[in-house]
């Protein structure tokens, strides 16, 4: 055959070449071969797509609208073998639960939502005969945890059938929990759903009790459930009242091109903990429940959902940004986003909690407006214990304690008890290292720590001020700070480190301020609405040097941008480069050899031939 002669014909041709050729060919060969397999081996691309078969094809189709959400980050997407998941967990400072976990409701205890309540009131869906495929989902922006199912009944040349399941912890009415399911079947066949719906379980000492109510001329079947929930002491406990609508029944047959909606309400009531052998009015606390429930029962499912994204979308509305690091183990928008949001959801809102009065409301702006003294520590982005991974509601609970305890003990306590907004002020201040000092704010970051793009929007200075905050390095690795406005009631001023400049005032317009190195260390700006204030603290600084801070080494920034220290080529290159030079020195010292010793052999044979002579 053609192509046996013209492999004949190839392998003659290399074996006629000398052994110097023939040892070049081999090694460019390897070279080749070494590179498409490192190259597979050192591919970081961020992927969240589905492979393309029938099954994943159809639930691809359903993700495929959070497709921008996720890459900026505001949704994020668990699958099946996924070495980094983010739990579908949701909370509002008083209650929790997640999507796909045995572990229950929980509620406050300290710090945050720590204690467990044996009470389950997370329906799960069965696609019963079929195999179906899934995914959950983490909408960080709006408080919301997806579980997508989908399955096809009529071979694969038929329609996909979905359901979806989205819960979420109320943010203005916080003792509810919502959980909808919808139901689609667009295929011919019909399709059959198993609800299992929990409630309580192995709860000690609880008592179970059904009610039927009336509500929009409509029977509705309701589960109360209530009783002690024991703290980990044991010397204390806390009185809890749990109220759940009930699915009809467990089985439901879906008909064809027939789609289906349900309303799963849950409403939480619980005393602050007591010592045993307290009397407990408990029957006060059962009614409220009911009542409550009610009243949610006759809001309708999109106006209930509007309610609850509106209170999310509005705490989103300051924020932080860093730009992406491909160095091993850094901190990047994913793990940032996801903890804030985390710490968020195990604190209450109570600016946006429909129970709470105006003069509360009044109180708590007051507290936002005008921080003291918070933060006063280095910043936040530097501590690991901060940024821990997270699989389950312990581990949410804790990482959520641990930057409770952080920002109470570094001067920011009166914002973290003013609920989620003042947390969220008070992490951003303390990723910042800003602080809050007599009649200034203060940026406290050291110039050597600004190897990396930060960015600061909305945060709060007096009443309706607001600041954004950049540094950006630019192409000469050097480190620059841009300031702006978002609104001001007054004039601000502005100067960077030392003030030794004057001070330059403040706009919506974007102002550029050098990062400098002063000793001792001090910040690196400083932002006020008293100009006096600012001219006079050159003279209380009392500093041996102001310079301009240098640029940043070269393989720091390489190793943001590339994941290594060799610049932007990538690292495949420079192995193979090295390979290519230490072979070509082998080869090298190879020629010389036995240049040297075929002359020193001509040599001796000619020594010897003048002597036989």
């Amino acid at each position: 055959m053609w192509w046996k002669l013209q492999a004949q014909g190839l392998f003659t041709r290399v074996n006629s070449l000398n052994r110097s050729r023939k040892l070049v060919l081999a090694l460019l060969v390897v070279c080749i071969f070494l590179y498409y397999i490192l190259s597979s081996w050192f591919s970081t691309e961020r992927q969240h797509t589905i492979a393309p078969d029938n099954l994943e094809f159809c639930l691809q189709e359903k993700v495929e609208r959070f497709s921008d959400a996720i890459d900026r980050y505001d949704v994020f997407l668990n699958q099946e073998n996924q070495e980094v998941t983010y739990p579908p967990y949701v909370g509002n400072g008083k209650i929790a639960a997640s999507l796909d976990s045995d572990s229950g409701l929980f509620i406050r205890l300290n710090r945050a939502l720590s204690l467990s309540v044996k009470y389950y009131p997370v329906v799960s869906t069965k696609i019963i005969n079929a195999k179906a495929k899934e995914a959950t989902l983490l909408n960080i922006r709006e408080g919301i945890a997806y579980k997508l199912q989908t399955v096809q009944t009529g071979g694969w040349r038929s329609k996909c059938n979905y359901v979806e399941s989205r819960v979420y912890a109320h943010r203005a009415r916080p003792s509810v929990l919502v959980q909808d399911i919808r139901i689609s079947n667009p295929s011919k066949r019909p399709l059959f759903i198993e609800f299992e719906q929990v409630g309580q379980f192995n709860w000690k000492d609880s008592r179970t009790s059904t009610k039927t109510e009336t509500v929009g001329g409509q029977s509705v079947s309701m589960e109360v459930s209530e009783g002690e929930v024991d703290l980990p002491d044991n010397k204390y406990h806390v009185y809890a009242v749990v109220a759940s609508v009930k699915v009809p029944k467990n089985t439901f047959t879906i008909k064809s091109k027939e789609t289906k909606q349900y309303q799963v309400l849950t409403v939480v009531n619980y005393t602050k903990p007591y010592e045993k052998k307290t009397e407990v009015q408990t029957s006060i606390m059962s009614a409220g429940v009911l009542r409550e429930l009610k009243d949610v029962l006759n809001i309708g499912t999109t106006s209930l959902q509007a309610e609850h994204v509106k209170v999310w979308n509005k705490l989103w509305e300051s924020g932080f940004g860093i730009s992406h690091s491909k160095a091993q183990g850094a901190l990047n928008a994913d793990k940032i986003n996801t903890t804030i949001y985390y710490v968020l959801s195990n604190v209450a809102a109570p600016l946006h909690d429909i129970g709470v009065s105006p003069t509360e409301r009044t109180k708590i702006k007051q507290v936002l407006h005008y921080p003291d003294r918070c933060y006063n520590g280095h910043s936040t982005l530097l501590a690991n214990t901060l940024w821990a991974d997270v699989s389950d509601e312990e581990d949410i609970a804790r990482v959520s304690t641990t930057w409770m305890i952080t920002l109470e003990k570094m001067g920011c306590d009166f914002m973290v008890r003013s609920g989620a907004e003042g947390v969220l002020q008070a992490m951003l201040l303390s990723m910042g290292s800003f602080r809050f000092g007599d009649s200034h704010l203060e940026f406290k970051m050291e110039p050597k720590d600004l190897h990396r793009d930060l960015f600061f929007h909305r945060i709060n200075y007096g009443n309706n001020t607001h600041l954004n905050i950049s540094v950006i390095v630019g192409d000469d690795n050097k480190a620059n700070i841009y300031v702006a406005l978002d609104r001001n009631d007054r004039p601000y001023y502005a100067c960077d480190a030392g003030c030794i400049d004057s001070p330059m005032q403040l706009s919506r317009k974007v102002q550029q301020f050098p990062v400098k190195l002063t000793e001792p260390l001090t910040a690196i700006l400083y932002i006020t609405a008293d100009k006096f204030h600012m001219e006079d603290l050159k003279h209380v600084l009392h500093l041996q040097s102001v310079k301009e801070a240098p640029p940043h080494e070269h393989h720091v920034i390489a190793l943001h941008k590339h994941g290594h220290h060799f610049g932007g080529l990538p690292l495949i290159f420079w192995i193979s480069l090295a390979f290519l030079v230490i072979i070509f020195h082998l080869f090298l010292v190879k020629l010389i050899v036995n240049e040297y010793c075929q002359g020193q052999e001509r040599f001796t044979a000619g020594r010897r031939k003048g002597y036989n002579l």
